[in-house]
């Protein structure tokens, strides 16, 4: 029984590796697949990227500190409706989860730094969050006036520092493993991760705070609303769309080695100005109601949207010349190739072969993928 395959017959070695495509006048570290996918930087660069990992480390455990004394006496009080209010937010975490690592092109992004971007919201950001929060909302009824500051202060407030304090986990992140944020699409996933994060934690302080405000009457009602207002209503424009498209300006310059040309450093600027207008649009006391909730969510779900399609289609299309590119070189077929640079189109090639190749086949993919990634991330400008 014949086997159609999706690769043509090359030298292999034991390993399977697949001999790596030069581009004429081009030999340097990053065209060869063979370094491992998440490798931290040599040399000097090692400094910074300690110096992360360090202040990202102290600033999570101080924010979890800071949150946790926050709010330990409500927990203690309200033990049930803290666990369900925990349950939830755990089902929604683990689902957001995994749609936002899903919907990164190619291939899924670290799963570690993944789990580290959701701690910096969960922890991080949402702790120094807390304790500006309180400061700025004061410092707004001081100069405007109590009612300005109720009506306003929460739009002047947490567009200027949530934005800011949410960010700055990305580029954290970005010099710690400068191959996990690579280009825009890693910064926008990130950024949403980051933001996935900070929500739910914003969540479960606002539901038992939402338990003495209706009057401790009926506790996990109170709870289960407030959860099903903010996760289930507003949910696609939470704070995981804005993160996102500030996400994407830390892509761009990472993209670069954080050396931007005035037209990348201005496109960075205006995707963060852009996440904080939407944040403010939110937060802002206009068309309130219903049906200016909704419309509100759905401005800031199709900003995001708008910013990954962008970002996805560039970054799927230099990927896709890579691999047609190495599949010429090494005499495959464009379409076959081209296939690999989906999840789906990988796995319906290497159904084309026989099941003793599948191994070194599937080898070879990953590597030919690793080496189209690499390249795509080599913007110029």
């Amino acid at each position: 029984m014949s086997h159609a395959r999706p690769e043509p017959d090359v030298p292999s070695t034991v390993s399977g590796q697949v001999p790596t495509p030069r581009r004429p006048g081009r030999e340097h570290a990053s065209e060869h697949p063979a370094a491992p996918p998440h490798q931290e930087p040599p040399g000097p660069q090692r400094v910074p990227a300690l110096v992360a990992t360090v202040a990202l480390a102290v600033v999570c455990l101080g924010g979890f500190v800071y949150t946790l004394t926050s709010f330990f006496g409500a927990m203690r009080v309200f033990p049930t409706e803290t666990l369900a209010a925990a349950v939830v937010l755990a089902v929604a975490g683990v689902i957001g989860f995994w749609v936002l690592r899903r919907i990164r092109p190619v291939r899924a992004p670290s799963p570690t730094f993944s789990l580290v971007a959701v701690l910096w919201g969960l922890t991080g950001a949402i702790g120094l969050a807390l304790f500006s929060n309180s400061q700025l909302m004061s410092a707004w009824s001081r100069m405007g006036g109590v009612d300005f500051g109720s009506a306003w202060g929460a739009s002047l407030t947490a567009p200027l520092n949530e934005e800011l304090l949410k960010t700055i986990g990305v580029v954290l992140i970005a010099v710690i493993a400068p191959r996990v944020v690579r280009g825009p699409v890693d910064g926008f996933v990130m950024g949403a991760l980051v933001g996935l994060g900070f929500q739910l934690a914003e969540d479960f302080t606002y539901a038992l705070n939402s338990i003495m405000m209706q009057g401790a009457t009926d506790g996990v009602a109170s709870v289960l609303q407030t959860l099903f207002l903010r996760v289930g209503l507003t949910g696609l424009g939470s704070h995981w769309a804005m993160s996102a498209i500030a996400g994407t300006a830390v892509g761009l310059l990472a993209a670069v080695a954080w050396r931007p040309g005035a037209g990348r450093a201005t496109g960075a600027l205006l995707l963060f100005l852009l996440a904080m207008g939407v944040h403010w649009f939110f937060d802002a006391p206009v068309l309130v109601g219903l049906l200016g909730v909704l419309v509100k969510t759905l401005v800031v779900f199709l900003s995001a949207v708008a910013v990954y399609v962008v970002a996805r289609h560039s970054h799927r299309r230099r990927v896709r010349e890579s691999l047609a590119e190495q599949g010429e070189e090494l005499g495959m077929r464009r379409s076959a190739a081209v296939a690999l640079s989906s999840r789906h189109g990988r796995h319906r090639e290497l159904g084309r072969v026989a099941a003793p190749e599948r191994p070194a086949v599937r080898d070879r993919q990953d590597r030919m993928v690793a080496t189209a990634e690499e390249r795509a991330s080599e913007y110029r400008g």
